[in-house]
């Protein structure tokens, strides 16, 4: 690429960039990465396939759109194509295609004057010949094509696609109606509509052929398509679990496309069924791994995107945003380990995460607002005499009189005997370092609004107090003093069993800020709370012979433990908490609409009528415990 040329390629990029509000940085090489929170373009991965200057930014700026803005704007569909693809990955290139489509789709209705360039750049991608491709990836590739307005690639397609082709053209169109409303009418963009429900439209009505096909092309390959080779696993029947329930592909459109495509195929299947005999004597495991290469390799050179995966532009830029990424992982471990190595399902997305967090922020600031009254008086000074002797002072030293002596008779005129008034930090009556252990029920009746709110409580107090810790680092370094103050939290989460979502640590990784919304959200099973009363005691170290960390700062240890009420063994769970009294644990529960912990767990127990003020309660407590008569502002 001409030096003049990359230059204004850069500069486009660079605008392109700012356009998206994704910084982007250019080189010669032949990678995207990910730096420092900007995303470093490499040309050289434009050069090497062929495109010049106009198709690299148009392709480029498509990267972009489908990629690190989808992450931030749709990070549903996402989260809904990788985990759907994790458990199918033989469903890859539909659903690239779809996401392909609508993104490109998008990205010229924003600047239509990319139409020609991009056109171009995705036509170089097309494979040169239709014919020796799969059924289902030539249904693919006509979707791209006719979806982006391309001629075909030449070659015939096979009997199977054509007909599944024409059915879809048709589906739910009433007489006299253009051919192919439907499938314009789900790959066009749709402001209305959010990215995961336009996905799933045109899945509704794309996805069937698509299956049919793939179960054809397995058979001529003499694998099972019931599960044994490529095929859709446990499932007998086309479809995405969780999808039962999305949207038409038109409100008026596709009720009927389900019977359209079926006929569509019926009259081809005696000779699919010749070519399924053809491939039975062909080993199985070989033609699964032949079938898969051929499947990726296709996916690799129609549907490649330089990023490692639609995510990982926002999920590294978010690590390096959150002050809290970096310095606070240092005490906590991922949740997989500390529950064991099963960890827990469905982890919370950074980027929903953080935008919660922020509606939360107020109520972070508050508890932060309490402890910042607890670090000033750590930091108010007062006058008092100085630790170690000088030569000169108010009043002497009388500890330091042999020392004083033996610097006199070694020859120093002024010897270390006095001390002098300075301003020393105040000691707090209270210890202020604490442990505090969220212990939260998620059995089954633990759902709506109580989940909600248990969810909301967590995120406001463990930001918060990693917040505090924060705070407390750099109030130590702007004095110059040590306050001997430390905070440490851990999260548990319980029903039949308890897991730990967070160990006892200091500060607050990504890790748990991933997972801490799923492991709550997640009702399940039944109610043993005198696990989770053990589990927490086994992470304050209960059996230890002192409460005391490595440093020897005494340490307050508060355990919460949340819940709607009920117990599978009430006796167990009484057993537990007097354990933890007796170990000098303060036990408090929180009963969720119920006395029962109240009852149970007297005198620190408490019934809270309206979920939405947990998070504030637990606060209260907090502060009356670290900071007596402060109040927690509403």
């Amino acid at each position: 690429m001409a030096s003049e040329a990359g230059a204004e390629l850069r500069a486009r990029l660079a605008a392109a960039g700012a356009v998206l509000g994704v910084p982007v940085e250019t080189d010669d090489g032949n990678e995207w990465a990910i730096e420092d929170g900007a995303l470093r373009v490499g040309l050289g991965w434009y050069a090497l396939r062929g495109h010049p200057a106009a198709e690299a930014v148009a392709l480029a700026l498509l990267h972009l759109w489908e990629g690190p803005r989808a992450a931030r704007l749709a990070p549903a569909r996402a989260r809904r194509r990788d985990s759907v693809v994790a458990s199918r990955p033989e469903l890859a290139p539909l659903f690239d295609v779809v996401i392909r489509v609508q993104s490109a789709r998008e990205l010229l209705q924003a600047m239509p004057g990319l139409r020609g360039p991009l056109g171009a750049a995705l036509a170089r991608s097309l494979p040169s010949d239709l014919a020796p491709l799969p059924r289902h990836l030539q249904w693919v590739t006509i979707l791209l094509t006719r979806g982006m307005g391309l001629p075909d690639p030449r070659g015939e397609a096979d009997p199977l696609v054509v007909a599944e082709l024409a059915a879809v053209l048709a589906a739910g169109e009433p007489a006299g109606t253009p051919t192919g409303a439907a499938l314009r009418r789900v790959l066009a963009p749709d402001s209305s509509r959010p990215a995961l429900q336009r996905a799933e439209r045109a899945l509704v009505l794309l996805l069937p052929p698509y299956e049919r096909l793939l179960a054809a092309d397995l058979r001529a390959r003499g694998l099972d398509a019931s599960g044994d080779g490529l095929g859709s696993g446990e499932q007998a029947e086309p479809g995405i679990d969780g999808m039962e329930g999305a949207p038409a592909a038109g409100d008026d459109a596709a009720p009927g496309a389900e019977a359209d495509l079926s006929e569509g195929t019926a009259d081809a299947s005696a000779e699919e069924q010749e070519r399924a005999r053809a491939g039975e004597g062909q080993e199985r495991a070989e033609g699964a791994d032949l079938f898969a290469a051929e499947q990726a390799g296709f996916v690799e050179r129609m549907l490649e995107t330089p990023l490692p995966g639609a995510g990982a532009f926002w999920e590294a830029a978010l690590a390096a945003e959150l002050e809290a990424g970096r310095d606070d992982d240092a005490g906590a471990r991922e949740p997989s380990e500390a529950a064991g190595g099963g960890g827990l399902s469905g982890a919370t997305a950074l980027v929903e995460y953080r935008a919660r967090a922020a509606e939360l922020a107020p109520a972070v600031d508050r508890m932060r607002e309490v402890w910042a009254s607890v670090i000033a008086e750590r930091l108010d000074r007062r006058p008092a005499l100085s630790r170690r002797p000088r030569p000169e002072g108010e009043e002497l030293a009388g500890e330091a009189l042999p020392a004083a002596l033996a610097q006199a008779r070694a020859g120093i005129a002024r010897p270390d005997a006095y001390r002098s008034r300075v301003l020393a930090p105040r000691r707090a009556e209270r210890a202020g370092s604490t442990d505090y252990v969220f212990v939260v029920d998620r059995s089954a009746s633990m759902q709506g609004r109580i989940a909600a709110a248990a969810s909301d409580a967590m995120i406001v107090l463990l930001e918060s107090l990693a917040a505090v810790e924060r705070d407390i680092d750099f109030a130590e370094r702007s004095a110059g003093t040590t306050l001997e103050l430390d905070v440490r939290t851990a999260l548990i989460v319980f029903d039949a069993e308890a897991h730990i979502v967070k160990p006892l640590s200091r500060g607050l990784s990504d890790a748990v800020r991933r997972e801490l919304d799923a492991a709550i959200r997640s009702p399940q099973g039944s109610t043993n709370d005198g696990a989770a009363l053990a589990t927490a005691g086994a992470a304050l170290g209960i059996g230890a012979p002192a409460a005391h960390d490595d440093g020897g700062v005494a340490r307050t240890r508060m355990v919460f433990l949340i819940s709607d009420g009920g117990s599978n063994d009430p006796v167990a769970a009484a057993r537990e908490l007097r354990a933890l009294r007796q170990s000098g644990v303060r036990v408090i529960g929180c009963g969720i609409g119920t006395d029962d912990l109240r009852q149970r767990f007297a005198p620190d127990g408490l019934r809270i009528d309206d979920p939405a003020q947990l998070a504030t309660t637990l606060s209260e407590l907090i502060a009356a415990e670290v900071a007596p008569g402060a109040r927690v502002r509403r």
